[in-house]
C-alpha cells in the first residue's frame, strides 16, 4: 500500500506545484514554478504555465512550456510545451512537443520580460 501512495504522490506532484503569477494578458493568465529555475551560467531553465481565459480551437485550457532563457542576451526559447484540456496543466494532456524552438528576442513589456527579469535574478 505505501508504495502505491508513493507512486501516485509522485504523479500527482505537478499539480502541486507553487505556481506564481507573472503576467495577465487580454487572452491569459502567467505563471512559473520557482522551485524549478535551473541556472547553467547565462541560461535558465523554468517551467511556465499559461491559463487561458477561453477555450483554445484545439480544446485546451492552459499550456504548459520549459522554457530557456539567455539573461545576458535578453533572448528565450522553448525546449517543450503541452496543451491541456484544465486550468494549470491538468485534466487530460492534448498536445505534447518536445522540439527546441530558435532563439527569440524578449519583447518589452510582455510576460517574456516578466519572466526572464525574474529568473534571471535568482
Amino acid at each position: 500500500m505505501r508504495i502505491i501512495l508513493c507512486l501516485l504522490a509522485l504523479v500527482a506532484a505537478p499539480a502541486w506545484a507553487e505556481w506564481v503569477k507573472m503576467d495577465e494578458t487580454d487572452t491569459g493568465t502567467y505563471y512559473i514554478d520557482p522551485s524549478t529555475i535551473r541556472k547553467n551560467g547565462q541560461f535558465r531553465k523554468v517551467w511556465q504555465v499559461q491559463d487561458l481565459k477561453q477555450r483554445a480551437r484545439g480544446g485546451e485550457m492552459s499550456q504548459r512550456v520549459l522554457w530557456e532563457f539567455d539573461c545576458r542576451e535578453k533572448r528565450f526559447r522553448f525546449l517543450s510545451y503541452s496543451t491541456h484540456f484544465e486550468p494549470k496543466a491538468t485534466g487530460k494532456t492534448l498536445v505534447s512537443e518536445g522540439d527546441t524552438d530558435d532563439w527569440d528576442s524578449v519583447p518589452p513589456d510582455s510576460a517574456a520580460e516578466a519572466i526572464l527579469k525574474f529568473v534571471c535574478a535568482k
